[in-house]
């Protein structure tokens, strides 16, 4: 293939932001090596959602791995999460050059996501009671997929209760796009060196540096020969930390209302209409001719919500 034809190719499977969104690792190492494996793949006829599948359940077997504990579990789990880390981006390749790309693809994507990052701690500490037989190393790999869960799951659990309102919106609202964050290049690090090491705490637990720091950690027990006590050093970090963060971005989340900001974020009624709620269910109605030009008032507490919508006292 020509160098043009395979730009060309490039451009059709990937988002056309792959580049410059997203993590170092994807864009630099994952996308570019994905896209030799899709050219290969797509001669085969397999599907986008099978691939995801092979994705899935090679991080399941790499889980099953680390479950095992030793240096050779370590090494087989490095594997097979680096190869399900590519399978991940070849699916979503394989689906925009066939033009198969779909909010199920999506949705199966992140189920995989979410169960990997809950197994993957689980599977650590579970190795870690196999060498030792400490049940205190299983309980840190739960504490630490859970509150891991709990950080990736976030802004899935607000879209889902956006959502569950509109399921009980009558009326039309105007869906502002992009109004509510569109995918961007990473910040730059910032120079303060308090900030930078809160920076290294929040992206210790992203998937690609936990992906990377089981790959690194099972080569320097298979050159030291000794897997248990890196593995005890990486989980006791891991989990408080995780915890930690978790409990802080729930909290966050409820102190600035996040999930209705997003709601007021996306959605807003037409001009001249104001959103009203009565016994669960939400009303789009007209303001009356005076109401159209002065400031809406409400007693709810988010200043993007008091812009645009009348609540009941009585609901949240």
């Amino acid at each position: 293939m020509t160098p043009d034809a395979w730009e060309q190719f490039s451009t059709r499977c990937q988002k056309p932001d792959h580049r410059t969104v997203g993590n170092w690792y994807a864009r630099r190492i994952s996308r570019p090596l994905a896209l030799h494996v899709t050219h290969i793949v797509l001669s085969t006829g397999i599907s986008a959602h099978a691939i995801t599948a092979l994705a899935w359940l090679a991080g399941l077997a790499g889980v099953g791995a680390l479950a095992c504990g030793g240096v050779g579990g370590w090494l087989t789990a490095a594997a097979l999460l680096q190869l399900s880390y590519l399978l991940d981006h070849v699916d979503g390749q394989v689906a925009r050059y066939r033009d198969t790309a779909s909010l199920d693809g999506v949705a199966l994507d992140y189920l995989m996501h979410h169960t990997l990052t809950l197994l993957v701690p689980i599977g650590v500490g579970h190795g870690l009671l196999v060498n030792t037989g400490a049940l205190v190393g299983l309980w840190l790999g739960i504490a630490w997929g859970v509150a891991a869960l709990v950080q990736s799951i976030e802004h899935d659990v607000r879209c889902k209760a956006i959502v569950s309102r509109l399921k009980r919106m009558h009326g039309e609202l105007r869906v502002i796009g992009g109004r509510g964050g569109r995918p961007t290049p990473a910040a730059p690090w910032p120079r303060a060196p308090l900030r930078v090491l809160a920076r290294v705490v929040r992206l210790a637990g992203q998937w690609h540096v936990v992906l990377n720091s089981v790959t690194l950690l099972a080569g320097a027990m298979f050159v030291l020969a000794d897997s248990t006590t890196l593995a005890a050093v990486y989980l006791g970090v891991m989990a408080p930390t995780s915890v930690v963060l978790a409990l802080l971005g729930v909290m966050r989340g409820l102190q600035h209302q996040a999930a209705e900001r997003e709601f007021a974020a996306w959605y807003e009624p037409p001009l001249g209409h104001t959103l009203r709620t009565d016994a669960g269910w939400w009303y789009v109605e007209s303001l009356a001719e005076d109401e159209q030009h002065q400031p809406l008032t409400t007693k709810h507490s988010s200043p993007t919500l008091a812009a645009r919508v009348h609540l009941d006292p009585a609901q949240r």
